[in-house]
This record gives structure tokens, sequence and C-alpha cells, in this order.
């Protein structure tokens, strides 16, 4: 029973951390990345100035508001359930058996799920054995992609140019690899490289993070470790999820943080950062990062449109992140819906994902002829 407790408390976690930043504004510590191909001068600030804040949550029409959405109880109300309570009974005895399993399997998908689950003590060794697969793998984006996000943590010089272009040069288009070269250079003190790979970033049609193929590269190793297919795997899924690192944007916040007017090109640089960081579609985390330097950018140019279309964007941003939480409530409850949440992030991504699944939960709420917390597991 305690284990079970354990793994419910990690599940309430990885909700936490999922919305936390919807309580504390404030958080402006990491997000930007580049891609495209050259790099020519951007619009200039007084045509900057008069770029409208994109609001990504407008494509959710608000059928109901949330407060009208069904609200089921606490994740713990779920542990209740005999079948729920067995399922995690057994994990919780076999936990360290599936992941013994995984580290000593030796395919691809096994070693790169290890990688992410027997973490080390320090980041450096997870730079090497990240570094070591990413050359034994060398087409593995989602190795290549985190080789670089573990860089952007490093204080010790274990990372090189050599290494970060050979990890961009996997997924050069993916404007998510960019921003992380960028973050880098910026460690580097190379202001100069850091701006063309900002430049790269803004420009890219793409940005990817690879948070479907994390969740499912560990689902996977976790089944084929024998772990059963049920809510127990899910839950310690999400909860290895939790410690995955995120984007370190905090030395881009202090680049544009200190810059003034006077520099209009790297502030205009700052400023389109901030907006392809909000229409990116990465993530929740990315998403905000975006509106707080898009915040402090506009600031800084006195815009006062602008500063008003960022604050309403904030508030349906707030709204939205209130309304994923009561979604993802009432979608853990569920088989069917847990397994369509996963598919719709690893083909199209965090906020898409949780787009479609507060639609359905709106939908579901007006249903009254049923329980739409019901465990259906």
């Amino acid at each position: 029973m305690k284990q079970k407790l354990m793994l419910a408390g990690t599940a309430l976690l990885v909700f936490a951390l999922l919305f936390i930043f919807s309580e504390n504004k404030t958080l402006i510590q990491n997000v930007i990345q580049a891609k495209t191909n050259n790099e020519q001068q951007l619009s200039t600030p007084q045509n900057a100035q008069q770029t409208q804040t994109t609001n990504q949550t407008a494509s959710i029409q608000p059928n109901i508001s949330p407060n009208e959405m069904v609200r089921c109880n606490g994740m713990a109300e779920m542990f209740t359930d005999p079948i729920i309570e067995d399922s995690f009974n057994w994990y919780s005895a076999n936990q360290d058996i599936f992941f013994d399993n995984i580290k000593q399997q030796q395919t691809q998908q096994a070693r790169i799920a290890s990688a992410f689950i027997n973490k080390n003590k320090s980041i450096e060794a997870d730079i090497k054995m990240f570094d070591t697969l990413s050359q034994t793998y060398p087409s593995n984006k989602l190795i290549a992609f985190n080789l670089m996000l573990h860089c952007g943590y490093s204080t010790v010089e274990v990372c090189d140019e050599t290494m970060m272009q050979r990890a961009l040069d996997t997924d050069n288009q993916n404007g998510a690899l960019w921003l992380q070269m960028a973050i880098y250079q910026l460690k580097s003190a190379d202001v100069e490289k850091a701006k063309k790979s900002l430049v790269q970033f803004i420009h890219s049609q793409r940005y990817n993070e690879y948070s479907g193929d994390y969740l499912s590269t560990i689902d996977l190793a976790l089944k084929e470790a024998g772990a059963n297919d049920d809510l127990s795997l899910k839950i310690a899924m999400l909860g290895i999820a939790a410690t995955r690192y995120k984007p370190n944007y905090s030395l881009l916040i202090k680049l544009c943080d200190k810059t003034d007017t006077d520099n209009a090109s790297l502030l205009n640089i700052c400023l389109q950062t901030s907006e392809r960081l909000i229409e990116s579609k990465g993530g929740l985390f990315t998403h905000q990062m975006g509106l707080s330097i898009q915040k402090s950018m506009l600031e800084k140019y006195g815009d006062s449109e602008g500063i008003a279309n960022n604050s309403s964007a904030q508030k349906a941003f707030d709204t939205f992140n209130e309304e994923a939480n009561i979604a993802m409530n009432m979608v853990l409850r569920s088989r069917k819906r847990t397994g369509d949440w996963l598919s719709l992030n690893i083909d199209y991504g965090e906020l898409a994902a949780l787009e479609y699944m507060i639609d359905q939960a709106k939908q579901a709420s007006a249903n009254h002829q049923q329980d739409q917390c019901a465990v259906d597991w």
C-alpha cells in the first residue's frame, strides 16, 4: 500500500510540474531555438512593434467554460478501485526487475530508455552516455536533441562545437535543435554565433522537442521488460518523464533582458524569438516562456497595444492550463482516452494533444447520461 501511494504521489507530482507555471507567472527561465538558412536582417523595430500577439489557444472553441466542465475527484480516488489497486501492487513489487531487464537489453530501444531511466550521479556522465549513443545511432533524433539539451545545463567543458554540430546535423531542419545550439553558444559567450543560430530558429518551419518520442520509448521499453499495459505503467512512465530535462533558457532570458533599445537588431531577434516560441506548439513550458519573453521585449519597446495583446494571450493560456488540468484528470481514468492522448502526443506534440483532449472533455461534460469520472481500465 505504501508503494502504491508513492506511485499515486508521483502522478500528482507530474501534473504539478506540467501546470506549475500557471501558478507562477514570473518563471521566465528557459526557452528558445532556431532554424533556416541565412542571417538576413530581420524586420525593423518599428514593424516589430506592430506584431500582434499570437494566441495559440484560440483554436479551441469555448463551447463551455472551465466551471461547467465535469471535475472528477482527486487522482487518489482512482486507487480505491480493486483492479487499479492490484495492478499497482503488482507493478510496485516488480519495478526493479523491469528496470534491470531494460538495462540488460542491448536493443536500440532499450539502450535509449535506459539512458533516461538510469540517470548517473552527474550530468557530465549523462552527456558522455548520450554522446556515445548518438555516435552508435547517428540518425536517432531523440538522442541528438537530448544530448544538446544536456549540454545546455553542463558547467564543465564536456561538450564542444564538434559534438554539438554532429547532433545538430541529425535534424538541422528542426528549430528545437537550433535553439539548443544558440544556448550552448551563449554558454561559450559567443553572442554573434548565438544570434545567427537564433535567426535560424526564428525562420524554422518545424519545432519538435520529441516529447512524444520520449513517452513512447519509455512506454515500449517497460512493456518489453514485462510490465502490463495498464494504468500503473502509464503512471510510471509519467513519473519518469517528470525527471526529464527541459530547455535551459536562463542565458537567453539574460541576454534579452540586458539588451537596450539602442541595440535594435538584437532586441528584434529577441522579440521574434519569443513569437516563434509562442507559435511553435512545442509544449506548455515553451509556450509560457515565449509569452514571458515577449512581454519583456514589448515593455522595452513601450508598445502598449502589444502588451495588452500579450496580457490577453496570457489569460487565455491560464484558462487553457486550467482546462487541461481538469481534462487530464478525466483522461487518465480511461484506457481509451489515455491511449488517444499518448498517440496524439507522439504524432502532434504536447499542446495539440491537450487541445484535443480538452475538446473531448468538454463534449463529455455535456453528456449527462454517463459518469465521465468512472474508472475504465
